[in-house]
């Protein structure tokens, strides 16, 4: 009976230790998964210190918001074999002052994508933004990158969720849908499988909006509220503003159609190189608050006509009637192709699991052995 008692002692102490090792290793390395032989298929710049809104919005006056904390630099879309990765990049992310589980907390990236297939549901409507798509551009996904507090998807919660037009949510950390921050970059990344997508191999194509908003976990939407002349916790809608201005956008917020946008990226073969200060302070500004109607991006005078706003419980869809058809551009602007390396920063539990089942019989056969000697 000692024997065998002895035999399982051997065994456990060997198998503990392969055990100790591979535990070390995941908290040590998080399972760094190497994302190699990435392909850039999208790079645009954008214009810096443009990260006023419609060209006179400011930041609210506490110290977190350092400057360029929401000012776009540039984005990219690459892929690999097995993802599509999209990256936001600032001025400064600004550290995570309360620190969101996904590296950041201050910024509320939101990527809305029109791939170029056709006959699906495209959405116009944007999540908390006050802002809509034309409807050329309305979309069939939308990557929302919240800072990853709760276990729902935002708005509901404050995880991060791609968004399927049809109304499908997948929750950031399931079926292999990730984000973070590389705050070596300044930027938010999130890595989705190419399965969860549709049209991966025309993305040089699609049609992209990036929209970045103050991320405020008790706003509306998740999303920092603008308010005439701002404060501690509110964007400044007038910071920068002219008198007309600065009228336009109390009204405007009085009806609830102020654009909730800090700086805005275009990419689409209609604008390859993306799009200027000008070009972005012209569209957030397009708002009516007269008429009550939200800014279009990107925005064509009388290209549609309102016809009605519609409010749901999680976000506002607005119905419109064209009355102008736009020539789709058939002509694709070639996008260069080129390789990086990229290491992202993953927890990936199923190989861990795989290599933790490995290690501890390794330890149980040596422990066996071991003790047969």
């Amino acid at each position: 009976m000692s024997r065998v008692m002895n035999l399982y002692k051997q065994i456990f102490r060997y198998s503990s230790l392969f055990l100790i090792i591979f535990i070390m290793f995941a908290v040590v390395y998080n399972f760094t998964l190497n994302v190699s032989a990435q392909q850039t298929v999208i790079s645009v710049s954008d214009p810096e210190g443009d990260d006023r809104g419609p060209g006179y919005y400011g930041y609210p006056v506490a110290d977190v918001f350092k400057p360029g904390v929401f000012d776009i630099t540039k984005f990219e879309v690459a892929v690999n074999a097995t993802h599509v990765i999209f990256k936001v990049y600032f001025k400064n992310l600004g550290g995570n002052p309360w620190n969101g589980p996904n590296g950041f907390c201050l910024q509320y990236p939101q990527i809305y994508i029109r791939t170029t297939e056709t006959g699906l549901l495209g959405r116009m409507d944007t999540i908390g933004l006050n802002i809509v798509l034309r409807p050329d551009y309305a979309w069939y996904y939308a990557l929302l990158l919240a800072p990853g507090w709760d276990t729902e998807a935002v708005p509901v919660g404050q995880k991060a969720a791609l968004y399927y037009s049809n109304g499908t949510i997948i929750v950031q950390d399931t079926k292999g849908f990730k984000v973070y921050a590389d705050t070596a970059a300044n930027a938010i990344v999130a890595v989705v499988p190419k399965s969860l997508l549709s049209d991966v191999d025309n993305i040089n194509k699609w049609k992209i909006v990036v929209a970045v908003a103050s991320y405020d976990g008790f706003g509306p939407m998740r999303v920092r509220p603008v308010g005439p002349t701002g404060g501690e916790w509110v964007v400044n809608g007038s910071a920068y503003a002219t008198p007309d201005q600065a009228k336009k956008i109390a009204t405007a917020i009085a009806k609830g159609v102020e654009p909730r946008v800090m700086d805005l990226l275009v990419y689409s073969p209609e604008y390859p190189n993306g799009i200027t200060a000008s070009q972005q302070y012209t569209w957030l500004d397009s708002y009516d608050p007269v008429k009550g109607l939200p800014a279009m991006i990107p925005y064509t005078p009388a290209y549609v006509t309102v016809t009605a706003l519609a409010t749901t419980t999680s976000y506002v869809t607005s119905i419109f009637t064209t009355t102008q058809l736009v020539t789709s551009v058939s002509t694709y602007t070639s996008v260069s192709i080129s390789t990086t390396t990229t290491t992202v920063s993953v927890t990936e539990w199923t190989t861990a699991i795989v290599i933790g089942v490995i290690l501890l019989i390794i330890g149980f056969a040596i422990g066996y052995f071991v003790r047969r000697k």
